[in-house]
């Protein structure tokens, strides 16, 4: 357990080894948890790198009322407490997966990590669904000032990915969050989108993004407006063909995630 400033216990499950040689934080997405993510920290474990993990605050097994928020800095203060908790006499390294990869990018945003050494992005939540149109963007702000715990749109788990395992895992995990987005947390989320857009150029970290081709939960092309507007000077844009949004998860996740170790190693030897 790790405590945030405003005095939240959030769960935290971490894999470490023996003489390694790079540490990486990873964030999970709306509604699930991070010991999901245990397959990924293995394979992390295998390149000689220690994983931490966490809960951001109402989710799984940390603290707070459960997928609520009121502004996208009470995730900033989660992962900057998550952050603190991490040794930093080796390379660094951050991955955000969908509304992880938004929070990711604005800690890293919010100032300079000198020591940071990449960050890996997947599926991330930093482009407005294309459904999504000016009047239901006022509608969610209007909902959230009135009733910010009103459930607006569930997330469909045929969408998470084409494995069918890991759709019945998701539709049957009692740790994940599949009840309606509440609107306070929705309204937060499409102004943390408006904020992070306007700094896509300021984004100077080496970095892997990888989206689904076919993920109908985050829209891609927030993920190539980073990759076409970042000042970064070693930036990987991967969208993988026919993939759906949690791609760690995926049909083909052993190359996902080859990808994902292959381009952490060559960073920690450079």
């Amino acid at each position: 357990m790790l405590q945030t400033t405003d005095g939240l216990q959030l769960f935290t499950q971490n894999y470490l080894i023996n003489n390694a040689k790079a540490s990486v934080l990873i964030v999970h997405g709306l509604g699930e948890h991070c010991l999901r993510y245990a397959h990924v920290a293995k394979a992390l474990n295998g390149i000689g790198a220690n994983v931490y993990t966490f809960d951001l605050r109402g989710h799984g097994q940390s603290g707070g009322e459960q997928a609520y928020i009121e502004t996208m800095d009470e995730y900033l203060d989660d992962i900057e407490a998550a952050y603190r908790t991490v040794p930093k006499d080796l390379p660094f390294f951050v991955i955000g997966h969908s509304m992880g990869g938004h929070i990711a990018l604005n800690f890293l945003l919010h100032k300079k990590r000198t020591d940071v050494r990449g960050a890996i992005l997947t599926g991330s939540a930093l482009e407005i669904g294309e459904d999504i149109n000016a009047f239901t963007i006022w509608i969610v702000k209007l909902i959230a000032n009135f009733a910010p715990r009103f459930k607006t749109v569930k997330l469909d788990p045929n969408s998470i990915s084409r494995d069918p395992k890991t759709v019945e895992e998701y539709k049957t995990n009692p740790l994940i969050y599949r009840a309606g987005t509440k609107a306070g947390l929705g309204a937060a989320l499409l102004r943390g989108i408006e904020l992070l857009k306007s700094k896509f150029s300021q984004f100077d970290y080496p970095t892997l993004i990888m989206h689904g081709g076919a993920d109908k939960i985050t829209n891609i092309e927030g993920s190539k407006q980073l990759y076409a507007q970042s000042s970064s000077q070693d930036k990987t844009l991967k969208i993988w063909d026919g993939a759906y949004h949690e791609i760690f998860n995926e049909t083909n996740q052993q190359e996902i995630i080859k990808t994902t170790t292959d381009w952490i190693e060559g960073r920690i030897k450079n």
